[in-house]
Formats: structure tokens, sequence, C-alpha cells
């Protein structure tokens, strides 16, 4: 992380500009990460007041790939490897419409990732696919695994947890991959699809999710400020194809901020 002084009284956004060397847009897209941290708090409101000889603390660097590394593709659908930073689907810069720009109009999301999430994520190539494969969805002909890196460590090698979100059923499958002092590696399966499920989860369970800013804890050491997004990977997904009436089975390469997170910290080494 890199430490600025606060001079003079001032807007976050208009100090994070002036003292990067870079526009309002970026300081304020710095900013919407929640990555910055001011007196070893975090902090993502751009106008927020500055009081002078308050440290400001900023990422190194925050790496957004836009490559998109397409990982399946067939006549009716592809997959991508989603990078972290990058929204599923409707923006600008999302992955849909970088995917629009690069193959086809046409082209929409199935389904979606949270933003700091990377992964598997499944594009139809027309309307008309994206509809018989929503449906493959909705009737749950599809199985997920997720690796999560959580806080604390896990006393248990499996797990249903059966916790409602919303007031509606929401189930997730946990198994322990590793387990040490202070974090936990996770293969999770979810049977239900609810927002933000499996973060809801494993929080609730007392193991949240390292780097989580909405359901984790506050990151105080220099490690855990490092962690820029919430440790969590789509691995793969397994689900009939309506068109080619068969199974098929789409796995992606684990980000490498959670694979060297695995191993340093953790002596487990994820592909």
């Amino acid at each position: 992380m890199k430490k600025f002084k606060v001079e003079k009284s001032q807007k976050l956004i208009d100090f994070l500009a002036e003292k990067l060397n870079i526009s309002k847009k970026k300081a304020k897209r710095l900013i919407d990460t929640k990555n910055v941290f001011i007196d070893n708090k975090r902090v993502w409101i751009a106008s927020y007041k500055l009081d002078k000889g308050s440290i400001v603390e900023v990422p190194d660097t925050l790496q957004q790939k836009v490559d998109i590394e397409i990982i399946y593709e067939d006549n009716f659908i592809l997959a991508v490897n989603k990078p972290a930073f990058l929204v599923s689907d409707k923006e600008k810069n999302s992955v849909e419409n970088l995917l629009r720009k690069k193959i086809s109009k046409n082209i929409k999301a199935i389904h979606r990732l949270d933003k700091e999430t990377s992964g598997v994520l499944l594009f139809a190539k027309d309307f008309y696919i994206y509809e018989r494969f929503k449906d493959i969805w909705n009737r749950k002909y599809i199985e997920k695994n997720y690796y999560a890196i959580s806080h604390g460590k896990a006393l248990f090698k499996e797990k249903t947890i059966n916790i409602k979100i919303d007031n509606k059923e929401a189930i997730s499958l946990v198994k322990t991959l590793k387990a040490v002092d202070k974090y936990s590696l996770f293969l999770v399966k979810p049977i239900t699809g609810k927002k933000h499920q499996i973060r809801i989860h494993l929080s609730k369970i007392g193991h949240p999710i390292v780097g989580d800013k909405l359901y984790g804890k506050k990151a105080y050491s220099k490690l855990e400020k490092s962690v820029y997004r919430h440790l969590l990977h789509a691995k793969s997904i397994r689900l009939f194809h309506p068109f080619l009436k068969k199974d098929i089975y789409i796995s992606s390469k684990v980000a490498d901020d959670i694979k060297d997170f695995a191993k340093f910290y953790l002596n487990f080494n994820l592909k």
C-alpha cells in the first residue's frame, strides 16, 4: 500500500487525483473499489472530507485485466474466465459489452457473478438460445463449484448450510480443502442461487471470505489490506446442453491472487 499524509483539508477524490496524477473519474473508480484507507479505516465516499495530518493508503497496483479469455465455445454459447473488477453485464465496461464489441451484438449473459468474483461466466449467442439456457438454469439442471478463502480455521470436513436469505430457501454445500490457524480454503457448491449466497452463508457460520468488504471483517493487518477483493472464484460449471443434448463441463484456471494466497498462507496448490 502507498501512504500519503494529508497536508490540507480537502475531498478524498480531489486528494487522490492530485497525489496520483490521475483524473477525477479514475480517482472515483479507485474509491469505488473500496480499497482506500484513511487512518486505518476503509472509506468509499468520494466526497469524504480529509483532515490535515490524516494518512491515506491506496493500493500499489490494482490489476484490472481487460483481455477476456474464452475458455469454451460452441455454436450456441461461450464461456469466459471472468477477471475480478468487471461487472457481468448491462454496463459499458461489462464483460457482456466487451464480448458484443469483439464477437457479436447479440451476446447475452446467461447468469452473473459479483463484480469482484472471478471465474466461469456463460453467455448465449442470441436471445432464443438465452431463453433455452435460462430455462435450464431456473430448473436447476446445473452444478456450480467455487473456491473460497475465508477467515478462521474450519473444524469441519463437510457442512450443509441451510440459512434463508431474504426469507427464501438458500442451501450451500461446503467442503474444507485446507485449514490452518487463521484461514480456511473451501470448495463450495451452491444448491440454490440467491444473490451473494456463498458470501452470506460463509459469514453466517463464522468464516467470512477474506477481502469481503460487505460481509467480512475489517482489514487492519498489512496482509489483509493487500487483498483488494473478496477471494471467491467460480471454478466450474456442469450443465445439460439443450441443443447438443448432453452434459457439458466447463472449468477455469484459478485467478492468480487466490492461487498465490492459497500457496503462501495455506500451503495448498490450486490450479
